[in-house]
């Protein structure tokens, strides 16, 4: 680490809970041990950079940290920590060794152990840039073959995982002001990028292991992974300032409103109560002055109770006068139970404002389940 005056050590440091460092002109948001929100002023220029161990159905692993030792000044830190992921099979241990310098540069580096051998889908670092920022924005791909190219993050979502060009990466740069570049390089694997609009999540993600490998694979113990994440500004000489302050966490937002235009809000909806009860008068008392649009019921029809549940929304929404949402999830083999469905809707003459059709381990609902022969239709 750069030598810098004013040099502090926080030894009690625990990394759980929020605190904002300095790199330079770069303010980093230090939380449970991952960086998050990255700005170069009030522009956000990376979301979150943090490590993930991912299983053999694509479940998070959670770790535990320890050993953390956090340096940090005006204008640099470093902080280094260990980090233990176990659950079932898998027992995992990695080392952090992050550092952020007085000239805008920030590295993220990754170095773990396999303690057991498990079956992973995927280990190592993940690096989120915002889409607000981003979308449209010019950037350009390096790719492991020394190739480069002069690209945009995609405006509209793209569907394509990967997205299209942005895959065999070694590093990334987008431009964040006019003449002012945030150059992102990436070690130890080969890195792609995915739109994460399609699962509802307002960034790119960029992943370590492409996913046109196969998947799961086993992890023999012993394997160790090291990977780094580099952050370095360049064209520094377009007017960057040093970091300007930021809000402190823990104080209120103030939040002003002033000239806009009316609009119609979107309807909101609440789901029906996770313990299973029936809402009391009380309840339903209270709920209804809310003016709701709907209330959504889950019906797993491969179920032998769904139409007990399907009842119990019927008499809640009476109650809250509301009409239903139904969040209708088929089998996985087989048309489930939507004329049914349809049969107990007439006969409880229900409000039905609409009706989401899933299938059971699929990601997205199919095209034959929508084009099916049993819709459902209240008349």
């Amino acid at each position: 680490m750069t030598a810098v005056e004013g040099h502090r050590t926080d030894a009690d440091a625990d990394g759980t809970n929020p605190l904002w460092l300095v790199a330079g002109p770069l303010t980093v948001l230090l939380a449970d041990g991952d960086l998050r929100c990255i700005r170069f002023g009030k522009r956000e220029v990376v979301r979150r950079i943090y490590g993930a161990v991912r299983d053999r159905n694509w479940v998070t692993v959670p770790g535990t940290i320890s050993d953390l030792h956090l340096s940090q000044s005006k204008s640099a830190f470093r902080l280094r920590y260990t980090r233990e992921h176990v659950r079932d099979e898998i027992h995992f241990v990695w080392q952090a060794d992050i550092t952020g310098e007085a000239d805008g540069t920030i590295r993220f580096t990754f170095d773990g152990e396999a303690k057991s051998t498990f079956l992973r889908n995927r280990i190592g670092l993940c690096v989120l840039h915002p889409i607000r920022e981003c979308a449209g924005a010019r950037c350009r791909t390096l790719h492991a073959d020394g190739s480069t190219n002069e690209r945009v993050f995609p405006e509209l979502v793209a569907i394509e995982q990967p997205i299209a060009g942005f895959t065999d990466l070694a590093g990334l740069a987008h431009e964040v002001v006019p003449g002012l570049w945030l150059e992102t390089a990436f070690e130890g694997d080969l890195f792609e990028t995915e739109d994460q609009r399609n699962w509802i999540d307002a960034s790119y993600k960029i992943y370590s292991t492409p996913l046109r490998l196969p998947f799961p694979a086993e992890i023999p113990a012993g394997t160790r992974i090291r990977q780094s994440v580099a952050l370095r500004l360049r064209n520094v000489g377009h007017g960057v300032q040093t970091a300007v302050p930021v809000r402190d966490p823990a104080q209120p937002i103030r939040v002003r409103l002033s000239g806009a235009e009316p609009c119609r809000l979107p309807e909101i909806g609440l789901g029906m109560a996770s313990h299973g009860g029936l809402l009391g008068d009380a309840e339903a008392q209270r709920l209804s002055r809310l003016g709701l649009s709907h209330l959504r019921a889950d019906l797993r029809l491969g179920d032998a109770n769904w139409s007990e549940r399907l009842r119990a929304a019927a008499r809640d929404g009476m109650e809250l006068g509301t009409a239903l949402e139904l969040a209708l999830h088929l089998p996985r083999t087989g048309p489930g139970e939507l004329a049914a469905v349809a049969r107990e809707l007439r006969r409880l003459k229900v409000d039905l404002t609409r009706a989401l059709v899933f299938r059971d381990g699929q990601r997205s609902t199919l095209p034959a389940d929508l084009e099916s022969d049993e819709p459902v239709h209240v008349p």
